[in-house]
C-alpha cells in the first residue's frame, strides 16, 4: 500500500496540513473507548522537559497504533478531498457544465475513507451503513443538529445520480457541506501525527533555547570583552643587530612584502628589547611570530626582564614553533623586557605586546 505523503490542502479559510508518514509519523486518533496511557519517562525532569521525552514517547505510542490499512484509508481520503477541491474551485470550471455534484461525491468518499480509518473493523461497509455505525463523537463533529445529521445521512446513502439532481445552488450547498465535514474529520484523524510532529518541533525549539542560553552570553562576552591594553605601545625598542631595514607600516622589509617589525642578522643569541624608561608592572605578553616565512627561527625563545639592562632574569620560555604565543607570569616590575633566541639564528617577529 502507498505511504502517506506530506502535503497541505486549503479549505476555504482553513488549511489541512498532512504530514509525511514514516516510522515516527504514522498514526491516527485512537478509536472510541480506547484509553490513552500516560507514560512517564524516568530521568532528570529538566532534561525530560527540554527534550520533550514524555510527550514524544506518548505520541509515538499513539502513532504506532495506526495499522497499514488505516494509513491507506487516510491516503484515499486525502486524494478524494483534493480532487473534490479541484472540482469545486471556481477557477477550475469546465466547459461541459457544473462540477458541484462531482465535488460532492468526492467529498463524500473522503468522509467515508476517513471514518473507515478510525473504524477499520467496518471495512467493506457501504457509506450508509458506515455512517450509521459512526460513534457519537464523529457525529457531533460532522453535524451540530439533527437536521444536519439527516442531511448527511441522506448524502451518504445517495448515488452519484441523486447527487446530480436539484438546482445548481442546492448542489453547491451540498458539496460545501460535505467539504466542511471531510475537512473536520481529516483534521481529527491526523491529530496524532500532528501531535508527534509538534512534539518534535517543541524539542528543536527548546534545545535551541538551551544552546542559545549557553552560547549567546559567551559570544557576547567574547565580543564585548575589553581588549587588553598594550603597555609597550610607543615605547622605544632596539634589536641586537639590523640585518634588513623593515617598514611594517607599509608591510615591507628589504623589498619583501611582510609585516615583521624587525630583522636581525644571523648571529648567536639574537634579541629584541623594550626600554620602558622606568619600572613597569606587567603580567602577560602577546608575541606574534613571522607568519609568511621561517617561524622556526624564533625558537627556543626566552623572555627576560631587567632593571639595569645588564643583569636579566628569565620569566618565560618557548621551545616549540608558534604563530602567536601568549605567555603569562607573576606580575613583574621591570624597566627592560628582552626576547632572546638561545642559539645561532635570525630573529624576526611581527609584534610584541605587553599587558598589565
Amino acid at each position: 500500500m502507498n505511504e502517506i505523503q506530506a502535503d497541505a490542502t486549503t479549505v476555504g479559510d482553513e488549511v489541512v496540513s498532512i504530514p509525511e508518514s514514516g516510522a515516527d509519523t504514522q498514526g491516527s486518533q485512537p478509536g472510541p473507548g480506547k484509553p490513552r496511557e500516560v507514560r512517564e519517562v524516568r530521568g532528570n525532569r529538566v532534561l525530560n522537559w527540554f527534550f520533550v521525552r514524555d510527550e514524544l514517547v506518548q505520541a509515538r505510542e499513539n502513532a504506532s497504533r495506526f495499522a497499514m490499512e488505516q494509513r491507506e484509508y487516510v491516503q484515499r481520503s486525502k486524494v478524494a478531498f483534493e480532487l473534490g477541491e479541484l472540482a469545486l474551485r471556481p477557477g477550475n470550471a469546465v466547459r461541459s457544465g457544473a462540477t458541484a455534484p462531482l465535488a460532492a461525491n468526492l467529498f463524500r468518499q473522503s468522509v467515508y475513507w476517513a471514518l473507515l480509518a478510525q473504524h477499520p473493523e467496518h471495512a467493506g461497509s457501504t457509506p450508509e451503513s458506515l455512517w450509521a455505525a459512526a460513534d457519537a463523537d464523529s457525529l457531533s463533529l460532522l453535524a451540530s443538529s439533527e437536521v444536519e445529521r439527516a442531511q448527511f445521512a441522506a448524502a451518504m446513502r445517495s448515488t452519484f445520480v441523486e447527487l446530480a439532481e436539484g438546482s445548481p445552488v442546492a448542489q453547491r450547498a451540498t458539496a460545501k457541506q460535505l467539504r466542511g465535514a471531510a475537512n473536520r474529520l481529516l483534521t481529527r484523524v491526523l491529530r496524532v501525527p500532528w501531535q508527534l510532529e509538534w512534539a518534535k518541533l517543541k524539542r528543536v525549539v527548546r534545545v535551541a533555547m538551551l544552546v542559545a542560553a549557553c552560547v549567546v552570553p559567551l559570544l557576547l562576552a567574547i565580543v564585548l570583552w575589553p581588549v587588553k591594553p598594550d603597555l609597550a605601545k610607543g615605547k622605544p625598542w632596539h634589536a641586537s643587530s639590523v640585518g634588513i631595514e623593515c617598514h611594517p607600516e607599509r608591510s615591507d622589509c628589504g623589498g619583501v612584502t611582510t609585516d615583521i617589525l624587525f630583522h636581525t642578522k644571523l648571529e648567536n643569541d639574537p634579541w629584541f628589547e623594550y626600554d620602558f624608561g622606568a619600572p613597569l608592572a606587567f603580567s602577560s605578553l602577546t608575541i606574534k611570530n613571522r607568519s609568511d616565512f621561517g617561524p622556526e627561527r624564533a625558537v627556543p625563545l626566552v623572555v627576560e626582564v631587567s632593571n639595569d639592562d645588564k643583569k636579566f632574569q628569565q620569566i618565560a620560555s618557548r621551545t616549540e614553533s608558534f604563530a602567536t604565543w601568549k605567555p603569562s607570569f607573576p606580575t613583574q616590575q621591570a624597566r627592560y623586557l628582552r626576547l632572546r633566541v638561545r642559539r645561532e639564528s635570525m630573529l624576526h617577529l611581527e609584534a610584541i605586546q605587553v599587558h598589565p
